[in-house]
């Protein structure tokens, strides 16, 4: 009785090895019974070798990452000797890391920052304060000028010799006049008085700016150098060179107009160096003419001439000469 597997055997060897070969795969795919049943020893390995070659590559990293980090508390542990003032006032020296140096640094250049800020707004709030000041007091000497004048113009005050009549012709008329001058006298004196009290304090501030901003501008100057010598040489050199009479240099107080001045200065001094040493080179003596150094072979070929000029020509010399002809 035939079956569906020997219609279809190999009738050769070479078709058996070629039977074999086109189901080789198939055999492989589809386990028997028992190979089911079985564990698999394969699968087991495989999946450890997957394991291993997960876990590989994070132990490959983890030393680099330990050098990482080692290199990095390195550089965090970074001490620097810095002096500083103690509480009682003395000098000392402590250790801090990089990280507190540079946020000591940081915090430092935020409090010079805001500090240079705040000084910046109270000195514009000053001089707002100032000119508003100086313009109520000018308002103020102005009002108690006007308020002078108009009093003794229309106070009507009597002349000595009027009150003199006065007391003769009507005595009580006298008593009432006395007394209105008096009020008058006083109410002018008071405004006298307010006006000398402005006076006194308008001078007082002026003086006070003048203090004010001469410490300051030489605060800028010590900055570039400039002290009372150098500061006397500019204005010497502005008055005799530019004819700014001392007056008017007395009354600068800005630095900057002192330092434009400097820098004129330094260029007229400049200019006067560069007069001097062009005067001094066109004085000079003249220097004797370089002389030129002769080739040798022109230095032979006149001494042989010199020789055949003077007959004095060897067969030698008769010999060069023919050479060099």
């Amino acid at each position: 009785m035939s079956t569906g597997q020997a219609e279809h055997a190999p009738a050769t060897i070479d078709d058996l090895a070629d039977f074999l070969v086109d189901n080789s795969d198939a055999d492989a795919a589809e386990p028997t019974d028992e190979e089911k049943d079985q564990p698999s020893e394969e699968s087991d390995e495989d999946n450890s070798d997957e394991a291993d070659d997960k876990a590989d590559p994070a132990d490959d990293e983890s030393p680099d990452e330990d050098e990482e980090a080692e290199d990095a508390k390195e550089q965090t542990s970074l001490k620097f000797k810095v002096p500083v003032k103690g509480e009682d006032g003395a000098d000392t020296t402590i250790e801090v890391d990089e990280k507190e140096l540079v946020a000591g640094y940081q915090r430092h250049s935020d409090y010079t920052r805001k500090t240079q800020e705040l000084a910046t707004k109270e000195r514009e709030v000053t001089q707002v304060l100032t000119t508003k000041l100086q313009e109520g007091q000018s308002y103020y000497m102005q009002q108690a000028q006007m308020a002078h004048a108009a009093v003794r113009q229309f106070a009507g005050l009597k002349s000595p010799d009027e009150m003199a009549q006065l007391a003769h012709i009507d005595p009580a008329a006298w008593v009432q006049e006395q007394q209105r001058e008096r009020y008058v006298a006083a109410t002018l004196q008071q405004i006298e008085h307010g006006l000398q009290r402005e006076t006194a304090e308008q001078e007082n501030t002026r003086k006070q700016n003048e203090s004010q901003a001469y410490e300051e501008a030489w605060t800028e100057l010590k900055k570039d150098g400039i002290d009372k010598t150098a500061l006397k040489k500019v204005f010497d050199t502005m008055r005799d060179k530019y004819q700014v009479p001392n007056e008017r240099l007395a009354t600068v107080m800005d630095p900057k107009l002192v330092r434009i001045m400097r820098d004129a200065a330094a260029y007229q001094e400049l200019k006067d160096k560069k007069a001097a040493v062009t005067k001094k080179a066109q004085d000079a003596p003249k220097l004797p003419a370089q002389r030129q150094s002769v080739p040798k072979q022109v230095q032979r070929d006149q001494a042989l001439n010199k020789r055949f000029a003077t007959g004095k020509a060897k067969l030698s010399d008769l010999a060069a000469y023919i050479a060099n002809s």
